[in-house]
């Protein structure tokens, strides 16, 4: 009786040790598929910072010459490369002179000007 005690003991024990050694290796599987994912998910927010930074640096590094040339014409316009700022009653002064809106005539404006008022 003791013998078959052992014996049944030993084929539980091998049995046990077997099932361990299934979940054991479905464990493993897991634990692949789950660092792959995690090795992925590393590379796919690298493309993301990538995908955002780039075009930031290479904004930085393109855009000020390209829109130098946009900003100069206005400070042509505006007066604000001479250091005085030009305002809306100095561009109307001009080279002929002070032009005084008060005193302005509609019938002596050029006929297209005057539909544009009529708009």
């Amino acid at each position: 009786m003791a013998a078959e005690n052992k014996i049944n003991e030993v084929e539980q024990i091998k049995k046990l040790l077997e099932k361990n050694l299934e979940y054991s290796k479905e464990i493993y599987r897991m634990t692949k598929k789950i660092r792959n994912y995690v090795n992925f998910q590393k590379v796919i927010s690298l493309i993301y910072l990538l995908l955002i930074v780039v075009p930031l640096i290479l904004g930085l590094i393109y855009l000020p010459p390209l829109l130098k040339g946009v900003f100069d014409q206005y400070k042509d316009i505006f007066g604000a490369g001479t250091g005085e700022g030009a305002s809306v009653q100095d561009l109307l002064k001009g080279p002929a002179g002070n032009v005084n809106l008060d005193d302005l005539n509609i019938d002596q404006l050029p006929e297209s000007v005057r539909k544009l008022l009529d708009k």
